[in-house]
């Protein structure tokens, strides 16, 4: 261990990569902190994206499908240890007619060929599978180790755990500079502060090539890619049971029609490359156009209530993943991936960590770690939620209406490591103000709350980690 760096590892990056690693190397003698511009974990692709712990993604023999075939069979170990949601409810992709079908064939034989279980179907089994998939259906293939999960969640997990361990968080600090401090040092400057590290993880998404640029780092291509969505609610969700993937395309997964954890269903993504990575707005012509896609696979779509849109940013480039030391800097380690961030993250964290210790980090694990999140008892899934209430009152205290979220979990979630701090942060740990009625109900609850935890005045505590509900 270097004696005059302020840490073993600085990540810099809050999003599930990041989050990941932090949480991995949390578990060891390591000395961790991390950096992320804005006031909490998961504010940008961790907290847009379709909620999929993938089985399948994209081509054998790369270093992302090894790590997603890693990854796989640890979700629901990976999501009991951290108090995360996960249903592993398989997934059908679809074709529609004939040109399809051809394609589906060649993404059978990907699939095989990347080792994961995948079974052809024909127009009946694939209806028999997925009642509401279109009756124009031609076939489909049967993908059973697809699965759901809550990506904000996750990213909060992974954060909640790492500083439990001792991971230090430094939020809204915008890395300004980088700089050799020796050769075996780096210095990086934010606007809050001045920090040394052996190693730093350059895990900034849409912001890793201005951090590699900041560094003196080989140059990577990379620009947002926006993705937007539309929301449809639980009376829709519920009489869905499987992921319904399009037929992909050589440049494109395409629109899917995606149940979440909370009982809702995603539709989406676009992708449509931009210039401005703060740029998440969305248009009625697209979200029109996304739910047509949609509705091609599943009709019924175009009867069901929508009830939230929104967009978020991924990092395209020249690489589609990226996990490897930077070849000019030989201790800035890059961790970003386009899409299949949230699917390869516990492979990601242990390769990474594997990678440093063979760069010389000197990191055993320690076995007095905590392993394992504290379970919050939910309201919504409780089978006993009398049980709840005898136990804390205000279990029985419902802000939420919606999504049943009691007062005790907003608490849980303005308490203890990487609290929230807004009410969006509330929303990302707790689900609250994510049903139909989008807040109109509970967020006067949800503010005060917020204020009462963060000493804000409840007209100016903040919606987001950028604004406040007025702005």
């Amino acid at each position: 261990m270097s004696p005059q760096a302020d840490y073993d590892v600085l990540i810099i990056g809050g999003g599930v990569l990041g989050t990941a690693v932090a949480e991995r190397l949390a578990r060891t003698e390591a000395r961790v902190g991390l950096i992320e511009a804005e006031n909490d974990v998961a504010e940008h692709a961790s907290k847009g994206n379709a909620g999929v712990a993938v089985s399948y993604y994209g081509a054998p023999d790369t270093l992302e499908t090894h790590l997603i075939n890693a990854s796989a069979p640890l979700w629901e170990e990976v999501c009991a240890r951290l108090d995360v949601p996960y249903r592993r409810i398989g997934g059908v992709m679809v074709a529609l007619d004939a040109n399809e079908a051809e394609r589906l064939e060649h993404t059978r034989d990907e699939v095989i060929a990347c080792g994961v279980a995948v079974e052809a179907l024909d127009a009946r089994q694939v209806r028999a599978r997925e009642p509401l998939v279109s009756p124009h259906v031609v076939a489909g293939l049967l993908l059973p180790d697809e699965g759901i999960i809550d990506p904000m969640r996750l990213t909060a997990a992974y954060a909640r755990l790492a500083a439990t361990n001792g991971c230090d968080f430094r939020f809204a600090e915008r890395v300004i500079g980088v700089d050799r401090n020796s050769d075996e040092v780096l210095v990086v400057t934010t606007n809050r502060s001045r920090l040394t590290a052996r190693f730093v993880v350059n895990a900034a998404g849409v912001g890793a090539a201005e951090i590699s640029r900041l560094a003196g780092g080989e140059p990577l291509v990379s620009w947002p890619r926006k993705g937007q969505y539309a929301v449809v609610d639980r009376s829709f969700g519920q009489r869905l049971s499987s992921i319904v993937f399009c037929t992909h395309l050589p440049d494109t997964k395409g629109t899917n029609v995606v149940p979440t954890t909370h009982g809702s269903v995603l539709l989406g993504p676009t992708a449509h490359d931009i210039e401005d990575p703060d740029d998440r707005s969305t248009d009625a012509e697209t979200i029109e156009a996304v739910v047509e896609q949609a509705a091609r696979l599943v009709p019924e779509v175009r009867g069901a209530y929508v009830m939230k849109t929104f967009a978020a940013n991924r990092p395209a480039g020249d690489e589609q993943h990226r996990l490897r030391f930077d070849a000019k800097v030989p201790n800035l380690l890059h961790c970003t991936d386009r899409s299949a961030g949230v699917s390869i993250s516990p492979a990601a964290a242990d390769y990474t960590l594997g990678l440093l210790r063979e760069a010389g980090l000197d990191a055993p694990d320690r076995a007095s770690a905590q392993q394992v999140l504290p379970p919050v008892p939910r309201l919504r899934t409780s089978a006993h939620p009398e049980q709840l209430v005898a136990e804390n009152p205000l279990s029985g205290m419902v802000v939420c209406a919606c999504e049943h979220v009691s007062s005790a979990e907003i608490e849980a979630a303005l308490t203890g490591p990487v609290p929230a701090t807004s009410i969006e942060g509330v929303r990302k740990r707790t689900g609250a103000g994510y049903g139909r009625c989008q807040g109109s109900l509970c967020l006067a609850g949800i503010s005060f709350m917020t204020a009462m935890h963060t000493g804000a005045d409840p007209a100016t505590v903040l919606h987001t980690t950028r604004g406040t509900v007025g702005s």
